[in-house]
């Protein structure tokens, strides 16, 4: 089984599916996938934003 090493790669994958599934007449699927890369979007997002703050702190104390 194949596993995504990281959430770069989890989005390629996803985005993949995405496409086949709406070339393919799938539109539950389709957005279904779309909620994944949202939530997947946003995920990334708080996390970026805390790496980046703790980063921060470090160099002020």
């Amino acid at each position: 089984m194949y596993l995504p090493e990281n959430d770069a790669q989890m989005f390629d994958i996803l985005t993949e599916l995405r496409v086949y599934a709406a070339m393919n007449s799938l539109p539950r699927l389709a957005e279904s996938l779309d909620d994944a890369l949202v939530l997947l979007a946003s995920d990334n997002r708080c996390g970026a934003r805390e790496a980046v703050a703790a980063a921060f702190c470090q160099d002020k104390f």
